[in-house]
């Protein structure tokens, strides 16, 4: 069990899947290097969900949770923040409220429904950054108190069904299975 009490409380209302811990310290590995490469400091709640859960995603493909860096691409914090911050200039900076620019936002995550989630670095301690949304549409760009585990709790409670954890290894198991992850059950059924 986690010792982070954000964590703690969201482990009451989403469990880890079966494969997240051999997946967790896999994905937990690349924290130190997403850290240099970004010149941060990561969430302390956000290093205790990749201890305990890793990386993966809520809900199906509702919400996902990217790991801090891997060297293999894929979808990481590094990869995709360096990505918004490439295209900010172009495709995202007019979005964005007086005040905040592109390079004050580390992506994390995104929805199914288009919303980049990011932490806003507000200051230098990582712990206080708020939780943002810019939606890919041109949507509001909402801010939310609270950290990582917060947003992450208040995203399962709300939510009008019971949301799974699915780490990414379980998602590809499923997948060489010929078993839809969404389901369990083999494709087109």
């Amino acid at each position: 069990m986690s010792s982070h009490p954000g964590v703690r409380a969201l482990l009451g209302v989403l469990a880890p899947c079966r494969r997240s811990s051999e997946g967790a310290p896999l994905d937990v590995a690349g924290a130190a290097e997403a850290e240099r490469r970004l010149g941060i400091r990561l969430p302390s709640d956000y290093i205790a969900f990749m201890e305990t859960y890793g990386a993966g995603s809520i809900g199906g493909d509702s919400l996902l949770i990217a790991a801090p860096y891997s060297a293999s691409g894929g979808n990481n914090v590094v990869g995709m923040t360096e990505l918004f911050w490439e295209q900010a200039p172009e495709h995202f900076s007019h979005l964005l409220p007086a005040g905040v620019s592109a390079d004050m936002l580390i992506r994390w995550g995104f929805t199914e429904d288009c919303a980049h989630l990011f932490w806003l670095m507000t200051g230098e301690d990582s712990d206080a950054w708020p939780i943002a949304e810019l939606q890919e549409d041109g949507g509001p760009f909402t801010v939310h108190g609270g950290g990582f585990a917060d947003y992450l709790r208040a995203w399962c409670t709300t939510a009008a069904e019971t949301l799974d954890f699915m780490h990414w290894r379980e998602h590809d198991h499923l997948v060489e299975q010929g078993l839809n992850p969404s389901t369990g059950l083999p494709w087109g059924v």
